[in-house]
Order: structure tokens, then sequence, then C-alpha cells
């Protein structure tokens, strides 16, 4: 170890020991470099103006972190960590959520090479020849794989999966936490597409699942071992890590809150890891998550060490666009949006930009790279939804770094203050907004109540609000009851259960005739932390619409099922050439029983 980084260990080691008991750290490192000083961007000035941004719009904590293409790195650490007010670190860990995906298609692309080069632990199954992006999931799970869609599940390939051209969305409220991804795989076969295969580009977190299996199954070790013995030791991301149970261990992972100020748990269990290691389970601190940044900033090549960590080929397969978000910019300095593997790629103001954003409750996190501009950015917070004001942030220092207008940045904070203080589980979109004259349900509240089921997402139970709930029932209103009124039997509610990863709890709302708006979301009615009156978790998503169909028969009329829509968040495929309720539907749930 040269004195320079002897230097540069004891100084950040020092500053970490101070931030303990400051709400603000800001430090600047520099490792050897021939490449001469940079333009620096953490300045007094940029901290004014994220403390600002935090302090406007009940950001609780955040760390930045910025890396320049000699060596330079800059890292900040802003606001708290817990809610015993500790100032927030540099080396505090997040849940960078769907940034994840990056590590992910980095690994397959490293299993590609392995096979390539003949380094392979486990054989391929038989009558594959060849592992590549272009390999279909058929040919490698031919027992296991199969869509809805029959040619879509024959001919679906890595580079469909990992860059969102399946034309199946994100079913996230078909997982749970206890599933393993084998568990996810099989369940696809139940689940609805949107579109048909390489039509067009639409989000799913299962596919990110499904290349983590892919990488266990192929390479002969757990995905997250894997991850760690070829990318995260290797670059030197030492505290990183996949594990919740080991970050909280470690004293360093921070607490998080929801949007309006609520203390909430770490959202994936430990029984979760697998499941969420690829779509989003990374822990790390801005620390390491540059070391991450300086790495693709430099083509997947560490430029202290000239060690590849990411094959050439594979850097730039995952970094070419494959499919167009966005085909119009919604403001004119930015371009058309596209998606490689784990990345978003566009221009802004003429720069060229790669980005991905990340999400669970209580966690955002933004992480960027400009290879041609030489800068790199993370940024991670510990409030829900915090994403504006992050990227009011990032956007403020590539627009200082590269002298350019403050036009993203802006705009960000315009919208982050319009949205300060708003409920919301008060927020309504067109697809549910109030009816002058809402007509009546066709039949009784009570006559909607029951069990549904769907293949794919199991079973439901509706529950009326009644002051004599059944057995089925007695729980599910119980937990409601400290929100709304139950007893009430007047009120056209209906409630259930479910066990999704994502949501505790589902609530729909009488609309127009058989219409209902259905909301979901994450029942606390203990609290959480040191406050322990109830409270729930909005995810802020606009209610989708359901609609329940009813049968006239010779012994009255009946509900057959519910169909809920709007998940999507565009027409499918279905809804554009017209059918039936049963038949357009997203996700059909089929009455079972009373």
């Amino acid at each position: 170890m040269t004195a320079l980084k002897l230097l540069v260990k004891a100084t950040l080691l020092a500053s970490l020991a101070q931030a303990a008991v400051c709400q603000q750290q800001v430090l600047r490192h520099v490792v050897p470099s021939a490449g001469g000083e940079v333009k620096r961007v953490v300045t007094p000035e940029l901290s004014e103006y994220v403390e600002k941004v935090m302090k406007d719009n009940n950001v609780p904590g955040l760390a930045l972190g910025v890396v320049h293409s000699n060596g330079t790195v800059e890292l900040g650490a802003f606001g708290k960590k817990t809610e015993d007010d500790d100032g927030m670190t540099v080396d505090t860990l997040f849940d960078i959520a769907s940034c994840s995906k990056a590590f992910l298609a980095s690994a397959v692309g490293i299993l590609i090479d392995d096979f390539a080069q003949g380094r392979n632990q486990t054989a391929l199954p038989p009558g594959v020849q060849k592992l590549d992006w272009h390999t279909k999931l058929a040919d490698l799970f031919p027992d296991d794989w199969k869509l809805m869609d029959d040619w879509a599940s024959r001919m679906v390939t890595l580079r469909d999966i990992l860059s969102h051209q399946s034309g199946l969305p994100r079913h996230d409220m078909s997982y749970r936490s206890t599933d393993k991804p084998i568990d996810v795989i099989r369940r696809m076969r139940h689940l609805r597409p949107a579109f048909e295969l390489r039509q067009r580009w639409h989000y799913n977190n299962q596919f990110y699942m499904t290349g983590a299996h892919i990488v266990s199954t192929f390479s002969g070790q757990p995905y997250t071992n894997f991850v760690k013995e070829r990318i995260l030791d290797p670059i030197g991301m030492w505290t990183t890590t996949f594990s919740p149970a080991e970050a909280t261990h470690s004293g360093k992972l921070t607490q998080v809150w929801t949007a309006k100020g609520r203390r909430i748990p770490f959202w994936f269990p430990d029984s979760a890891m697998e499941l969420n290691a690829g779509p989003g389970g990374v822990i790390s601190n801005v620390v390491d998550m540059t070391k991450w940044v300086r790495i693709l900033l430099n083509a997947g090549v560490d430029p202290e060490t000239n060690r590849t960590v990411i094959p050439r080929a594979t850097y730039d397969v995952i970094t070419q666009s494959h499919s167009i978000v966005s085909t119009k910019p919604g403001q004119s300095w930015f371009s058309t949006e596209t998606y490689g593997m784990g990345w978003f790629i566009k221009s802004y103001q003429g720069h060229q930009i790669w980005t991905h954003s990340g999400s669970i409750p209580g966690f955002a996190a933004e992480v960027f790279f400009l290879p041609n501009s030489g800068l790199g950015i993370v940024s991670l917070a510990n409030g829900d939804g915090k994403h504006q004001q992050e990227l009011a942030v990032v956007y403020r220092i590539i627009e200082d770094f590269l002298g350019l207008e403050h036009k993203e940045s802006d705009r960000m904070l315009e919208i982050a203050l319009q949205d300060k203080g708003r409920q919301k589980e008060d927020r309504d979109e067109d697809s549910t907004k109030e009816i002058a004259s809402p007509a009546p349900p066709s039949l009784p509240l009570e006559a909607y109540a029951g069990t549904y089921f769907d293949p794919g997402y199991g079973k439901f139970t509706l529950c009326a609000p009644s002051a004599d709930p059944s057995e089925a029932c007695e729980d599910i209103l119980r937990k409601w009851s400290f929100f709304e009124n139950t007893t009430d039997a007047t009120r056209a509610v209906l409630y259930t259960a479910i066990g999704s990863a994502w949501n505790t709890h589902l609530r729909l709302e009488h609309k127009d005739g058989d219409k209902f708006a259905l909301s979901g979301t994450a029942l606390f009615p203990e609290g959480y932390g040191k406050d322990k009156s109830p409270f729930r978790l909005e995810e802020g998503d606009a209610a989708a619409p359901a609609e329940f169909m009813v049968e006239d028969g010779t012994e009255g009329a009946k509900v057959l099922g519910v169909a809920l829509n709007g998940l999507v968040g565009e027409t499918t495929e279905a809804q554009r050439i017209g059918g039936t309720i049963e038949q357009t539907a997203e996700i059909w749930l089929k009455r079972v029983s009373t």
C-alpha cells in the first residue's frame, strides 16, 4: 500500500468516526492518478443545496458519492440514519433495490464468458450447445419453463428477459417473500401477458429473479456467492452484502421511513434474500458503490489493478440499447430513452447517460455514469419514494460539472415541492375518478364477498364490513378496524389480506355499478419503532380499476369473478382487441366460494 493510499485511508477513517456525532459529513479523497486534478463537485454550495432539498421535502437522510475518470472520489452524507437522530455517514448501508439489476446482468455475462472460455463448472442441458444472450429459456429449463403464450414460451431468450421485452408485465403481487426463484418461474405459465414477445418494452422483476436462478444453476453455486466472488471481492466492495441480517449485525444499516415520516422495518427479510437478490437485493454504501461505478466508467476494468471484472463483450452488450422505453421524451432536453440490460440509456442536453433507479419501501437509490464525460454519481436515501429529490441533486451535479443550464434539476425540485405533503391515499387518477351519479352495485355488497382464485396469484378472501364476521374474515377485518369502520354494513368497501412480498392487504371501494377501485397497502396496527400508533403504508400508485362479472341465471344473479386492470399502466393487447370482462382482464380472479 502506497503512502498516499495510507493517508487517504487514515483520513477517511477519521472522518467516519467524526461523523458519528455530526449531522453532515463531506469529504474528498484522491487515489493515485496520472490524470491530474478535476473539477470538484461536492462543494459547500452543493452541500447547502442538498440540505435545503432535504429540509424542504422531508428527506431523513442521504448519502452521496461522485466518481471522476481520473480516480477522484468525493463523498458526502447528510441528515440522519436512525430515529435517535444518529448522523448519516458515508459507510451507512442502504438497499439499492433495482440498481441491483446491473449486477445481475453483469453476472450473467460473466457466466456466459466462463462457458465460452471453457471455465464452466456445470454442463448445459442435453441438446444445448452454447450459452449466450440468444439462448432460449425453454432449452435451459425444459421441465419448468412455460409462459401462457406458446410462441413466447418457445422463443424467449436471455436477451429478451433482461431487456424487458418478454411481453409479460410486472406481476409483482403474484410472488411472496417465502418464494424461491424456481417458484416464480413455475408460476409464470399462469400469468397473463400484456404484449407479444418483443412487441414493446415493459419492466418486469420476475425475469431478474429468473436470471439469478440461471446463474445459480449453471455456475454450481448460489447467485449471491457468485456475485461476491466474481464482482464484489475483486472490486473491493467489502461491506456490500445481500443479507439483511448481516447488514443489521454490522451496525451500519440505516433505518428507513415512509414519505409521511413513519419508521418501517427493512422490507425484505433474510428468507427473501434468494428471491430478491437478482432484481433488488444488493445492500451497499456510497464508499463501495463508487468502486462499482469506477469500473463502469472504465469499460469493466479496475483502473487501479488493470483487472478485468466485467468482460468487455459483456460490458458492451449490457450497456447497448436493446429496447425502446419511450420514443417521445417528456422534455426537450432529453433524447429517446432506451434500455440495455440493467441500464436505462439516454442523453441529457447532448451528454449520454447510463442510469438506473431503485426503490423498495423506505429506500430510494440512483446510479448514474457518463463515460464520455468522465463522471459517475451514486445517491442513496432512506425515505420512501424520494426520487425527485435525489434526481434534483444528481442533475444539479451533472449540470454544474458540465456547465449546463439547471433544467432538469429545477424541474425535479418543482415536482417534489408540488408533491410535498400530499397524502398518498388521497391520490386519484382518471381510472377511478369520482362519478357524479354512480350506479349502485348490481347485488348487495355481501354477494361480492367470498373466496376468489387465480393459479398465478392464489386465493383471496374478500370480506364485507360486518359486526359478526365469518372466521375467515375475522382477522382481516380486525386489522382493518384500526383504520376504518369495518362493522358498518352500509359502507361499500371490501377488504382482504394477501401474502404478497409488497403488500399485506388490499381494499376495494365501490365506484359505479359493479366497478370498484383497488388499492394495496401494508398495515401496521401496532405501529413500528418508537411510535406505536397504527399506520398504513401507501405505495403511492393510483388505485386500479376492478370490475366484477355478474351473471343472471335461473337461480338469480351471481358473481362469477373479478377483473383487475390498470396495473400494467397502458392498454394491453387483449384490451386493444377487445372481449369480455374476463378476456380483457390483466388479472382474472374466479369466484370459487361464498
